[in-house]
């Protein structure tokens, strides 16, 4: 008996399914929709740099002497000129006493010389002798001065000083690294850029750049474009320069962006419209009201859009919005009011 109930209650939910499916066709998606137009952009290529600091140098003696004075702290600011270290000048200091008192003697005979040489009271080689032997103790004194002056290791600009490599009573020669010192007053930007691009960047011209574990955007000027294109790489190397570098440090990479000084033209679209296609990426074309997902080739990015190199003509029209919902058919309609 429970049955034929059974059967019948089937029948009526059947029957009200197909009535409930045909009596009213799913209305299209909304979507907000964008056209697609040919028109110019500013073009900003992103490239990773290296910081260096303004004026970097490892100082080392140019003689082989032991260092008898350290007059600089581990990490302390220099000027130009500072004494930093001193190297042992005793036989130096000898010498030129030596010389002097010869030198003293020879200026009296060279004086007198001179005066009698006019009255022929000396022959001409007397004289000569006279001269020469003053003229050659005067350039051996100036030499022993300038090496006693090369015990005096100086500070060649202002700057920071960094950890010091050698301690009092070593002995030391040009081999020997006493310490470096950067000048990071200003920190100097080197960033290649590929050569397709080099004829679109000029000394001056602004760039943005960031570093890593730093959410601070820093800005730079271009100083210096390398006159010749890298044959290895492709690539030109550009300088710049950060003027307010505080907490920079040189080594360290940066993230630059740089926007090129000729503006392009491009099928641009928004960067939210790209979503994955069988063959890469692509774009939900809404073509006569239904959607079609169109394989695209991309090109420059900026910070919202994106360049279509390929697949896409003026006028197309795109959709930006509920991309996940749309399937290749389907209906979508403008979520515009």
């Amino acid at each position: 008996m429970i049955r034929p109930y059974f059967f019948l209650i089937l029948q009526m939910l059947v029957a009200d399914l197909f009535a409930q499916g045909g009596a009213k066709p799913a209305a299209p998606l909304k979507a907000e929709l964008h056209v697609v137009r040919n028109e110019p952009f500013a073009q900003t290529v992103s490239t990773v740099g290296t910081l260096r600091a303004n004026e970097s140098v490892t100082l080392v003696s140019e003689l082989s002497r032991l260092l008898t004075k350290i007059h600089v702290e581990e990490g302390s600011e220099v000027k130009a000129g500072d004494l930093l270290f001193k190297l042992d000048d005793s036989d130096l200091q000898a010498e030129l006493k030596q010389v002097d008192a010869q030198l003293q003697l020879a200026e009296v005979n060279k004086r007198r010389a001179e005066n009698l040489a006019p009255r022929k009271a000396m022959s001409q080689q007397e004289y000569d002798a006279a001269i020469s032997t003053y003229n050659l103790l005067l350039a051996r004194r100036n030499t022993q001065e300038v090496q006693i002056a090369k015990t005096e290791i100086r500070a060649p600009f202002s700057g920071r000083v960094g950890v010091r490599q050698i301690s009092e009573g070593a002995y030391v020669s040009p081999q020997t690294q006493l310490i470096t010192l950067q000048d990071v007053s200003r920190i100097k930007v080197d960033f290649p850029l590929p050569e397709r691009y080099a004829a679109e960047v000029k000394t001056g011209q602004k760039f943005i750049f960031t570093v890593a574990g730093s959410g601070t955007e820093y800005e730079g000027a271009v100083t210096v474009i390398e006159p010749a294109i890298d044959a290895a790489t492709r690539s030109l190397l550009v300088r710049g320069l950060c003027s307010s570098p505080k907490g920079l440090l040189p080594g360290g990479f940066a993230d630059v962006s740089l926007t090129l000084d000729k503006p392009a033209n491009g099928f641009m679209v928004p960067s939210q419209a790209i979503v994955p296609s069988p063959r890469g990426q692509g774009l939900w074309l809404i073509e006569n009201g239904k959607a079609k997902l169109q394989t695209v080739e991309i090109g420059i990015r900026t910070e919202d859009e994106v360049q279509i190199l390929r697949g896409v003509k003026e006028g197309d029209v795109v959709a930006t919005t509920n991309l996940l919902r749309i399937r290749p058919g389907l209906e979508v309609s403008s979520a515009a009011p």
